[in-house]
């Protein structure tokens, strides 16, 4: 059964889960400014890389940066290359990586089932709401998601072993050696339990060398090998850092880093990121345990073994597991899949819980309304943008008796809070947070030579769209020092941290450019600054 349906309507069939992907990956990508710490954090870094030229190793504001790989900064350069520096370009290698594992998903589904379960994982996993926000974020786990998600895919597609055709199993390598490169060993660690779990539940001890391993690490070592020795060379204590600390440390030392969490901490977890199709899970489960075909197997197999490694971990994050999406969605999509061929009843619980949950977004959408008017009453007209996840409540419950209608629902309320949050609240969330506007004054009024100096409030943001260096300073009297001396210079600060800066009331000589609604602002001093009256 390839699942295709006939005449006119096949291409609209094709086509419209595709247009959902790209609606929930890159509508208003860029309204939202790049946060601060994280993203802004990783776009200053590949900014500095590509106007510095230090491809090998990593460097923020000039110092090594030795936590993460190469790659993940070179393709966001890339981006900045393309695309020039703006939060659109940074976001988009990751939204690229959250597109190729959504086709690598839909390819192993639509080959291990059918054409129809291979659309609608699509659908699915473009309006998982945890999915969608890490695609559009800087970060570097959605690109090990994309280098496990490709590698375990053609996994699970050779494993069908269809006769007459033998599939190359080089691109699982390549997928294997991008992740790698992204994030480290993991990434060869994961698909090869996977490949050993397989073995055990197909009863299939030749497996292992019909995936052909030790080929397999040729290809690895040739693409992800030369970046190793070469960033060795250069800085020893990069690739030690990175592959002890970040890597080792990260998962078997207690207390090395933050985020240490209890080991059942993705049980909790998963189900909440896995929103709004968790309801689903219980009876896609049960489909699973009838019908352990290859494919379930597969899927079992790699969820197991990736929130498995991830619970072992001392350090984790939610974004840890997120390569065990595609296999629990590809099971959700089997069974929506299942029960409209079928067309068999849906279980009275799943009705009301997908009532309960366009209900729930209905008033995040309305609250997240009030809320941006709050924010910035300008933007009223935003709000507007909160009526499809209401209207969508109220025809879910005329006709949540359908199946069609409750998945329809599901899919329509996602992208409805996908469209507040991205659209209707962009403004509001840079009214009170973003560093651009203070960068601009830095662009176009301070002097190149002039020093830039932040006390106690993360800067990247304002270092990357000022393309300036900016000087991180824990000291009060070294973060004035400027200031004081009547020199051009800018100071990005709290207005709560004044009265420990001794800048309380600001002196005449000085004054407050920009500031944010969570109380950040920027003092600037010498020729930029605007003379006041301090008993005011």
């Amino acid at each position: 059964m390839d699942g295709e349906e006939p005449g006119s309507h096949a291409a609209w069939l094709v086509a419209l889960p595709w247009l959902v992907v790209l609606l929930a990956l890159y509508a208003w990508l860029g309204h939202v400014d790049l946060l601060t710490p994280d993203e802004a954090r990783h776009a200053e870094i590949a900014r500095e890389m590509l106007a510095g030229g230090h491809w090998l190793t990593p460097r923020m504001y000039g110092e090594p940066y030795y936590d993460k790989p190469a790659l993940f900064y070179w393709v966001i350069s890339g981006g900045l290359a393309l695309f020039g520096p703006n939060a659109w370009a940074a976001r988009f290698p990751s939204t690229l990586a959250a597109l190729f594992s959504i086709a690598a998903t839909a390819l192993w589904v639509r080959l291990s089932w059918d054409a129809r379960a291979a659309r609608t994982i699509t659908v699915i996993m473009a309006t998982t709401l945890f999915f969608v926000a890490v695609g559009r974020y800087v970060v570097v786990d959605m690109l090990l998601t994309a280098g496990l998600t490709g590698a375990l895919s053609w996994m699970g597609i050779l494993l069908l072993d269809r006769p007459g055709r033998r599939l190359p199993v080089w691109p699982m390598y390549a997928c294997i050696a991008f992740g790698v490169l992204a994030k480290g060993p993991v990434a060869v660690v994961i698909p090869a339990a996977v490949a050993v779990v397989m073995a055990l539940f197909e009863r299939r001890p030749r497996l292992l060398l019909d995936l052909h391993p030790f080929r397999g690490a040729l290809i690895v070592m040739l693409l992800a090998g030369p970046w190793y020795v070469s960033a060795y060379i250069a800085d020893p204590a990069y690739v030690r850092t990175f592959l002890w600390y970040h890597n080792f440390a990260r998962f078997a030392v207690p207390g090395a880093l933050q985020h240490q969490q209890p080991w059942y901490f993705y049980l909790l977890v998963v189900p909440v990121c896995l929103l709004p199709w968790t309801m689903f899970l219980p009876p896609a489960l049960r489909l699973a345990w009838k019908s352990p075909n290859t494919g379930v197997r597969h899927a079992l197999a790699w969820t197991t073994v990736v929130v498995g490694f991830f619970s072992f971990s001392q350090t984790k994050v939610p974004t840890y597991v997120l390569s065990a999406f595609p296999p629990l969605l590809a099971l959700v999509a089997v069974y929506i899949d299942d029960t409209l061929t079928r067309r068999s009843t849906i279980p009275k619980m799943l009705e009301a819980a997908i009532a309960g949950w366009t209900i729930l977004a209905a008033t995040i959408a309305v609250g997240g309304a009030v809320w941006v008017i709050y924010e910035t009453p300008s933007a009223w007209t935003h709000v507007a943008l909160a009526l499809p996840a209401v209207a969508v409540a109220a025809w879910s419950y005329r006709r949540s008796h359908q199946i069609e209608s409750l998945v329809v629902a599901v899919v329509a309320s996602a992208l409805s809070l996908i469209i507040v949050v991205y659209g209707a609240a962009a403004d509001a969330v840079n009214a009170r947070e973003s560093q651009r506007g203070a960068a601009q004054i830095i662009r176009t009024g301070l002097p190149e030579y002039s020093a830039l100096t932040s006390y106690r409030v993360a800067p990247h943001a304002l270092a990357f769209y000022a393309a300036r260096m900016v000087r991180r300073c824990d000291d009060a009297e070294s973060a004035t020092a400027e200031l004081i001396a009547g020199a051009d210079a800018a100071l990005l600060t709290r207005k709560k941290f004044l009265p420990e800066l001794g800048l309380e009331p600001l002196p005449q000589w000085l004054s407050v450019a920009w500031s944010s609604g969570d109380g950040q602002i920027l003092i600037v001093g010498g020729t930029l600054a605007t003379p006041h009256d301090t008993d005011q």
